[in-house]
């Protein structure tokens, strides 16, 4: 089917002027449905032959088939309009939950964090998941400040951790949800040793937050989709490079 605005546009200047009331008079109709020949008669005071006319310039063959073009023209643009609505809601949602993210920052806790990481002997940056693709980047960060560090994803590099972890070493855990067992129980194994916990976690009460020395808290909405609560724990890690890179450029 053709697009009717378009054919208006093309054809506009060939119409009539009884012709260009009656597409006018369609353009204003909202139960384009419910519209008959008779309707556009009794309103208008024009023939039948007068509306056919019109539709025919417009190039359509009869005016059932000019107003189904009309009706996919409505159709479109409500779904337009339903794709835009579906766009704004997304963009607040990640904008809500960036502010929120950036108002449980602390900055004293942010800089304990930062002096942590900085005089740590090794680093292990800890994620499953979607959260590893944040961890991944935040150690690749950790590697441009020269500081030693390594990612890591699947459960049997996880569970090894423990057995070579130190007090000068630090654990940095990137989870939304904070309730994977593999990785909360390879923390506490670790803890033992002495080694320090950062938690990179959503501020829901979950259990990583509870076992670590540290916590980063991001915004999570309880409608939240897992690549934007990925997105919160790039926000997070993304303030403490930033501001270890503060420090570092400082000495």
């Amino acid at each position: 089917m053709s697009d009717i605005y378009k054919d208006i546009n093309s054809n506009y200047e060939r119409l009539s002027e009884a012709e260009r009331e009656v597409v006018e008079f369609i353009l204003k109709v909202k139960d384009i449905e419910g519209l008959k020949l008779k309707d556009i008669k009794d309103v208008l005071y024009v023939s039948n032959a007068t509306v056919i006319r019109a539709c025919k310039k417009l190039n359509y063959a009869t005016f059932s088939e000019m107003k189904e073009a009309f009706i996919q023209a409505r159709d479109a643009k409500q779904n337009n309009c339903s794709a835009e609505s579906e766009f704004v809601r997304v963009l607040e949602g990640i904008k809500k939950d960036t502010i929120t993210t950036l108002e449980l920052a602390d900055e004293k806790n942010i800089d304990q964090i930062c002096n942590c990481l900085i005089e740590a002997r090794r680093i292990f940056c800890v994620g499953m998941g979607a959260s590893f693709l944040a961890a991944s980047d935040f150690n690749h960060k950790l590697t441009l400040l020269d500081l030693w560090g390594n990612a890591y994803s699947d459960k049997t590099s996880i569970e090894y951790i423990p057995q070579i972890s130190k007090e000068q070493d630090v654990i940095v855990v990137f989870s939304s949800s904070g309730q994977v067992d593999e990785i909360n129980e390879t923390i506490i194994k670790a803890k033992g040793n002495g080694t320090q916990i950062i938690a990179v976690t959503s501020m829901s009460a979950n259990k990583l937050k509870s076992i670590s020395t540290y916590s980063l808290l991001t915004g999570s909405s309880g409608s939240q989709k897992k690549t934007r609560s990925g997105l919160m724990l790039h926000v997070m890690s993304t303030l403490v490079y930033e501001k270890i890179l503060t420090k570092v450029s400082s000495v």
